[in-house]
């Protein structure tokens, strides 16, 4: 295949063989397919026991207890041999390992990342295909309590083929044992647990440690999944597609968070990551007169450049990759001749494309001081797709800040590029949830930024439990122990822009942002009862709908609004004063007076006024 056929994106159906990859991303399989098929295969194969040792050499590991075993096989599990064979018992097979210089699948001790101490566990692949055993449980608990003794962060790595057959029912007790590990290390020390995968991952640990941990990382190559391709086959009767179960499809599908290239990589993100949020000396340190670095180039008119890379899955670097092209937004211009409600209607389109915009990726990269993506995006031939709810981890000065929220994706259409708003599903929400839970954990305020049109309205959403989802996380987000701030920098449309605006602690809107109950194209067709509105059906509703932020502000629905410029550099460093602000304010208030505080303005938002009869 030429390589021009794999940048413009027209690869032949027949060349691919994933027709299962990446159910839950926005758009469906045949977006997805070429891009993601073009990575797969430019991919490497894993040598799981090669990269753990590249890995442990990076970090200076230093092994503890390296040389526990298995004393006596109180199980007693026999392989019959064949014509001319001995059987084969438990202890045999360890003896032959044994002298292959190979005492247990796994491996914990202390290591060093980025200038960090953590505590490193690993399965290794190279004994009994690292099969979970009562060792592997025993020094995974080992490795926990020597985190928590410690108070490190606990980083495991993970290859697999799933629980040891020959140790039966006390092997299959492992998986408990490790999710207490996690949950005490988890209720003991306010530090990231990671999982690393770092080969294929298949059984047991997949459906105990690896989903418990606060963040799931992978190298490509990898391959995940309860049951491996083999178990699915015999049992559906139909064979797997090739790479359904890599941990690109798992990205998609948001099973994993984050795949990056390789082990230098991967060591590179656990520093930034343990960076990212490692909090101050003190809890509190930041006031209203403080004034970090942060990283905002501002030129006159400068407006928001886009780089489209090579087709495939790239991140979490904010950097380019290498052969990207450059577009820049194109520059808007009011038009003084339109009266107030067609402002209003072409105020709510720019909303939809308006690629100069900030959103929740610019926001992270300019109005705080440093800071760590937890997500890739996918590249395809002219669209850079993000998943729709995406988070991060970043810092004003020392405070560090738990970021979640919806991301637009961006069309590049010739010489400019074209906004395309958010729909998040189920899975989406999920993610959001699992980031908050590690942001409560480590006592990390909160920034929820949204811009979206609403959750995504497909029967299969329906199916996975959309509505659910939606109620889940807007409880998760008023729930939260920390303080809230809440940022509307686009649209928030219905319940799914509710979900992730949570009007807990304190809520902004920048001055050209909308909110509504269905979005007005939606909503006109509701009002006039048909799927097909007119513009003029259209231009009333949105002009007599109070939508605009100074409105929300009016009925006392918000705190704050945020002046916007043509610059977006000038917007984001507006906003980052109004976070810092805020932030300020709300820590200075104990956890039991910001959750009173909290429960009265959630109890009092009502904007009508209300007669009893």
């Amino acid at each position: 295949m030429s390589n021009a056929q794999e940048v413009d994106g027209t690869i032949p159906d027949d060349d691919l063989d994933s027709r299962l990859l990446g159910e839950g991303h926005p758009d469906g399989l045949p977006v997805f397919k070429p891009a993601v098929g073009a990575h797969l295969r430019n991919r490497r194969k894993v040598n799981s026991p090669s990269q753990l040792q590249m890995l442990q050499d990076l970090v200076h590991f230093k092994a503890s207890h390296g040389r526990w075993r298995i004393a006596k096989d109180l199980v007693g599990l026999v392989r019959r041999g064949g014509a001319g064979e001995d059987d084969e018992s438990y202890l045999d097979k360890l003896r032959r390992e044994s002298v292959r210089g190979k005492n247990e699948s796994s491996t914990y001790g202390l290591a060093n990342v980025a200038g960090r101490q953590i505590v490193l566990y690993a399965m290794n692949w190279d004994f009994f295909a690292g099969s979970l055993g009562v060792v592997s449980g025993e020094k995974f608990q080992a490795a926990a309590d020597l985190a928590i003794s410690k108070k490190l962060p606990f980083i495991s790595v993970y290859a697999s083929s799933g629980v040891r057959q020959h140790e039966n029912f006390a092997g299959l007790t492992q998986m408990t044992r490790m999710v207490e590990s996690i949950r005490f290390y988890k209720e003991k020390v306010a530090l990231p647990h990671v999982a690393v995968l770092l080969g294929n991952v298949w059984g047991g640990v997949s459906a105990s440690a690896v989903p418990n941990a606060d963040l799931i990382l992978a190298t490509s190559g990898t391959n995940f999944g309860f049951a491996g391709p083999n178990v699915i086959e015999a049992f559906e009767g139909v064979s797997v597609p090739a790479d359904s179960q890599s941990a690109e499809a798992n990205l998609l599908d948001r099973n994993i968070d984050v795949v990056l290239a390789d082990v230098d990589e991967l060591v590179w993100y656990l520093g930034e990551l343990l960076k990212a949020t490692t909090l101050p000396n003190r809890h509190h340190e930041l006031n209203t007169e403080t004034q970090p670095m942060i990283r905002n180039l501002t030129v006159a008119d400068q407006r928001r450049v886009f780089d489209f890379g090579p087709v495939g899955i790239h991140g979490p670097r904010f950097e380019p990759v290498a052969g990207s092209v450059t577009v820049s937004a194109p520059a808007r211009r009011a038009d003084s001749r339109l009266d107030a409600s067609d402002s209003l209607v072409e105020q709510y389109q720019d909303l939809m494309t308006d690629a100069n915009r900030i959103d929740i990726e610019f926001i992270v990269r300019y109005a705080f001081t440093e800071a760590v993506a937890v997500y890739n995006y996918v590249q395809e031939s002219e669209f850079k797709r993000y998943p729709a709810i995406v988070g991060a981890f970043a810092k004003i000065g020392a405070q560090p800040f738990v970021i979640v929220g919806t991301q637009p994706s961006y069309q590049r259409m010739g010489d400019t590029v074209i906004k395309r708003p958010s729909n998040p599903a189920p899975e989406d929400f999920a993610f959001m949830e699992r980031m908050l839970e590690m942001g409560q954990r480590m006592g990390l305020p909160a920034l929820f930024v949204t811009d979206t049109l609403g959750a995504k309205p497909t029967l299969e959403s329906e199916r996975r439990g959309q509505s659910r989802a939606i109620a889940r996380a807007i409880l998760r987000g008023i729930d939260y122990s920390h303080p809230v701030i809440s940022l509307v920098a686009g649209a928030l449309g219905s319940g799914g822009g509710l979900a992730t605006t949570p009007m807990a602690d304190h809520v902004i809107m920048l001055e050209k942002a909308m909110a509504y109950v269905a979005e007005p194209r939606s909503a006109a067709s509701i009002l006039y009862k048909t799927p097909n509105p007119t513009r003029d059906e259209v231009k009333i509703t949105i002009s007599t709908m109070r939508s605009t932020a100074q409105d929300q502000l009016d009925l006392g629905l918000i705190d704050e609004v945020v002046a916007e410029d043509p610059n977006p550099f000038v917007t984001v460093e507006n906003l980052h004063h109004s976070i810092l602000n805020s932030y300020v304010a709300l820590a200075d208030l104990s956890e039991r007076r910001l959750r009173h505080r909290r429960q009265e303005r959630i109890r009092s938002l009502r904007a009508f006024e209300i007669i009893q009869e």
